[in-house]
């Protein structure tokens, strides 16, 4: 049954669409008044620990397009590398460009940019192909104008997610609540992930203790950010005043998960009277509300261990497959987890990812019409 699950189509939970030229290439989508305001700044900064694209270090070469630009630009050409090749249902679309907007300090910038990228995937990308899917863009600089932008572009049918880059401010703090309000309004999940900026600039999120020396460091480093906003969400009560709200923790790992949930879980029964508003223990919000992605796979040297992990985390509920397609670690779903149970494996490769994106009245259609 598990070649079964491959052959009858896997939903990808975070693929990295690109636009050739940065902000140049953005500019049928930006008004003539913005196009003359980024008149010779048309990159977008870049972390200087993270590998330069031009020297190909963070992407699979094999991922370039034959057409040239940078691999993850050419749709037609994902189409048939990644959806054709390894039979991906439907693939959501995260722009890591656009969530580099977060290092701008200047909000009406950074409000700009991330409408014109999702401008731009709506118009390019989604007609190509209907098994592409979008998470949208939003500035948390402006959260009240990051808000009218779910509402312009949330109600579109090919877009299933907003993706929310994070400044230095944890998830909890109300300065997110008008984002928090529209997602939920228009009932699209919120997607965290790194965003290449961690600790290099002003805006960008920090990480614990000081600031990494290496790319190695930096990025062994992820899952600091999503451990310490997921309790953010949990005790702020996020989740009791959002109680439709779910968030996609993308790219950051899992095994982590376990002494997370169980800290939070011992200490609020040492300390609730801080937190009157949680009601039940905290690691119940996170399983009700909170998934993450199988990227990067973190397998340990003997499968049983990866067992209970998957046990601790719930992951038939919690985990969802994805590639990272086209970078360097990315992930595919023939080589990964092998030797799962096939029917963890049918909600890790399908289920999750259907029920969280709202994919399953699509999939109904497509099964109706065939």
């Amino acid at each position: 049954m598990t070649e079964s699950i491959i052959r009858s189509g896997v939903i990808d939970a975070d693929v990295h669409p690109w636009v050739n030229g940065d902000i140049k290439g953005l500019k049928p989508y930006l008004s003539t008044a913005w196009q003359n305001h980024f008149d010779g700044r048309y990159s977008l900064p870049d972390h200087p620990l993270r590998p330069p694209l031009a020297k190909s270090t963070s992407i699979r070469l094999d991922a370039v397009p034959p057409k040239g630009g940078v691999a993850g630009s050419d749709p037609y050409f994902m189409k048939e590398d990644l959806l054709d090749q390894h039979n991906i249902k439907y693939a959501v679309l995260t722009s890591i460009q656009a969530a580099k907007t977060i290092c701008f300090p200047n909000p009406n910038e950074a409000t700009t940019l991330a409408r014109a990228f999702n401008d731009y995937f709506i118009n390019e990308w989604l007609p190509i192909d209907p098994r592409f899917k979008l998470g949208i863009a939003v500035a948390a600089q402006d959260p009240i104008e990051a808000a009218k932008e779910i509402r312009r572009v949330g109600t579109h049918r090919s877009v299933v997610a907003v993706f929310l880059p994070l400044l230095n401010i944890l998830m909890g703090n109300s300065h997110y609540y008008p984002i928090y309000e529209a997602a939920e309004e228009c009932g699209l999940p919120l997607i965290l992930h790194p965003t290449g900026t961690e600790g290099g600039f002003a805006t960008s999120l920090q990480f614990a203790g000081g600031v990494p020396s290496t790319y190695i460091e930096r990025h062994t480093s992820f899952p600091q950010i999503a451990m310490a906003n997921l309790a953010s969400l949990v005790f702020d009560g996020v989740f009791v005043r959002f109680p439709k709200l779910k968030v996609l923790a993308a790219e950051f790992g899992y095994s982590w998960l376990p002494h997370l949930l169980w800290r939070m879980d011992q200490n609020w029964k040492q300390f609730r009277r801080e937190v009157p508003w949680i009601q039940k223990e905290p690691s119940q919000f996170v399983l009700e509300h909170v998934r993450m992605t199988t990227q990067p796979a973190e397998e340990p040297e003997k499968s049983k261990y990866l067992m209970q992990i998957f046990e601790m985390i719930h992951a038939e509920k919690t985990l969802m497959f994805s590639t990272d397609y086209p970078h360097w670690d990315n992930d595919f779903p023939s080589t990964t987890f092998r030797s799962l149970p096939d029917s963890m494996k049918q909600k890790i490769f399908h289920d999750n990812a259907a029920e969280f994106f709202g994919l399953e009245s699509m999939i109904r259609e497509e099964l109706e019409s065939k």
